[in-house]
């Protein structure tokens, strides 16, 4: 096996690709040894296609709770009752101060998201404004999770200053099914091509633990390998209460740091980002030992209604892995002026 992984890495160093079934024998490795050399040689790859610097993404939770789609691992779905606080789109001047609170933190990313499958016509229009709004008083790099889009709404985003769409698959084609009832796996996919034909970066991943198997996800991984992904993120179950996951068991770390190695080898260059859940299910040493084996970034600053590590921690996790991370000023929390918090301080408004 470990003459194996080094064929693999050889291979892929050199601009090669693995297959699914190459990517399914890695994923029965158990001993801690292998793993071990398997961790090392995705944090080869990760040297050789990625920059030292990580693009740390923050994220705005922009309109809370008003999503008609079932997703069992979601919070905000109206078809659970979950306690999350409901509200209707942020005003672009409320976003504002939660965008120039991640810059002045020394996050370059910053990602506008709406609960809900579609926005109507006068929430589009706010979006834009509030993305204009952006642009001309940040430096960030503005990414939008905004539901389903026309081609003309996604001019007009780009016009806008939107240069990237995150639009998760969550998980196999498989195990899709077992978690979501209101829209199919084609449709996801369909988003996906979608962006890409119109010029759009596309940032997608999954969620880990949900109950589906490692076969599983690897399959997510070789669905998401068609398209040129500029970001993949990796949620972690967090299971929330009043949701249909919500005594799920949690998955064991080294399956999903093993899982994170593998996902380096099957797509070298793209942005791999430990997101929501990473710091329950991992804690402190396990994301250190996934940003040495195969991660080379976060998503900062909280999540969509859970919060996440003061960012302190986390650049400090990102230096002791070797990455080059250039921290801001501190800055005060906005919750006073917000519907909620997404800058990672805990509170709520």
């Amino acid at each position: 096996m470990k003459a194996f992984i080094q064929e693999l890495k050889s291979r892929v160093l050199s601009g090669g690709a693995i297959t699914q079934e190459e990517a399914l024998r890695l994923v029965s490795i158990e001993d801690v040894s292998t793993r071990e050399i398997l961790a090392e040689a995705a944090h080869a790859l990760t040297e050789k296609f990625c920059p030292s610097k990580p693009d740390l993404c923050s994220l705005v939770n922009a309109k809370s709770y008003l999503c008609s789609e079932d997703c069992g691992f979601c919070s905000q779905s109206s078809h659970y009752k979950t306690g999350v606080k409901r509200y209707p789109l942020m005003r672009p001047e409320e976003v504002l101060v939660q965008a120039q609170t991640a810059e002045a933190n020394g996050v370059q990313s910053f990602c506008v998201v709406t609960s809900g499958e579609t926005l109507n016509d006068a929430e589009f229009e706010q979006v834009l404004a509030t993305f204009r709004l952006l642009t001309e008083k940040t430096g960030l790099r503005l990414d939008g999770s905004l539901g389903n889009l026309t081609a003309e709404q996604v001019r007009k985003l780009q016009e806008a200053g939107m240069r990237r769409f995150n639009h998760n698959l969550q998980c196999s084609r498989e195990f899709y099914p077992e978690i979501v009832s209101t829209h199919t796996y084609d449709e996801r996919m369909e988003t996906l091509k979608f962006l890409e034909q119109n010029g759009v970066e596309v940032c997608s991943g999954g969620i880990f633990g949900m109950g589906e198997t490692r076969e599983d996800r690897i399959r997510l991984a070789f669905e998401l390998k068609p398209y040129d992904l500029h970001c993949l993120p990796i949620n972690i179950l967090n299971p929330r209460p009043g949701t249909p996951l919500e005594s799920r068991l949690p998955i064991d770390p080294a399956e999903i740091l093993k899982t994170v190695a593998i996902y380096r080898f099957i797509h070298p260059r793209a942005n791999i980002k430990l997101a929501g859940g990473r710091e329950l299910n991992l804690g402190v040493y396990f994301q250190e030992k996934a940003l040495r084996g195969g991660a080379n970034g976060f998503v900062v600053g909280g999540y969509l209604t859970t919060t996440g590590n003061p960012l302190g921690e986390d650049f400090d996790m990102l230096r002791r892995a070797g990455f080059s991370v250039e921290a801001g000023r501190e800055q005060s929390c906005c919750c006073e002026t917000q519907a909620g918090c997404s800058s990672g301080c805990g509170q709520k408004s």
